[in-house]
């Protein structure tokens, strides 16, 4: 599915509206969790979401923008494509190593829902340095084995 859509922005977090019935349809026939790509032709992992008041869209981050050189008001070409990652994005290598030395918190990201393991995952993989990436991962896995991960398991 492709589209070109005005960058859209209320509440604080930018989007791109696009066609409901094709949205829907792309739905029915992959999922919602679709990899976009913008001006940059880089891969990104994001929700295709229908809303209740008949438009769909996907919402994009300011780090998006600032990758793209875009801005809110800026007219985009998208392209959609499913995602067919296991967890609906990216896993960062240093969690992997991480979980593969920690088996109790592997199981526990086991678990996890779906969604709660995407948050775990972007939460590992945003910051840019390795350091900082190894650190976040030890800092979830400790969490996940004691039980104090924000929310819990369920």
């Amino acid at each position: 599915m492709n589209f070109e859509a005005y960058i859209e922005n209320t509440g604080g977090i930018p989007f791109v509206i696009c066609d409901y019935d094709a949205a829907q349809k792309f739905i029915e026939q992959h999922s919602k969790r679709v990899l976009i790509y913008g001006p940059d032709q880089k891969a990104i992992h994001r929700a295709l979401q229908l809303r209740k008041d008949g438009y769909a869209l996907i919402a994009l981050s300011k780090a998006i923008l600032k990758s793209w050189k875009l801005e809110v008001g800026d007219l985009v070409q998208i392209k959609v494509e499913p995602d067919t990652s296991e967890f609906g994005m990216s896993f960062p290598e240093e969690f992997k190593i991480v979980l593969e030395q920690d088996p109790e918190a592997a199981e526990v990201f086991e678990r996890l829902k779906p969604g709660r393991q995407r948050g775990v995952l972007h939460y590992v993989s945003q910051p840019k340095g390795e350091e900082s990436r190894i650190k976040r991962a030890l800092e979830m896995a400790e969490k996940m084995r004691t039980g104090t991960l924000h929310g819990g398991v369920d």
